[in-house]
């Protein structure tokens, strides 16, 4: 349940992550090189643009990862859950 109502920010995963990835998070932007056990609520797959990629491969580099950007999914929030409703109370 890594990044769970993550508000803010960057989560990178050199690997594989695990399940109810991204659970009800917000805006933090998820970057994952491996396997996806399962996503949490209202997380979703999300296109990489070039703004991204870009991104990702700065902080890869900061932290001295020798690792392609290019290699990565991007996972963000559906916001389907981002204000409550009370008709979407069994999802949370």
């Amino acid at each position: 349940m890594s990044c769970f109502m993550g508000q803010a920010g960057r989560l990178v995963v050199c690997g594989d992550a695990g399940d109810a990835l991204g659970d009800s998070l917000y805006e933090t932007r998820i970057y994952v090189k491996g396997k996806v056990e399962s996503l949490g609520s209202d997380c979703i797959a999300k296109e990489m643009r070039d703004e991204h990629l870009h991104e990702l491969q700065e902080l890869l580099n900061r932290a001295g990862f020798n690792e392609n950007a290019a290699d990565f999914k991007r996972y963000g929030s559906a916001r389907q859950l981002y204000n409550f409703k009370v008709d979407n109370a069994s999802a949370y």
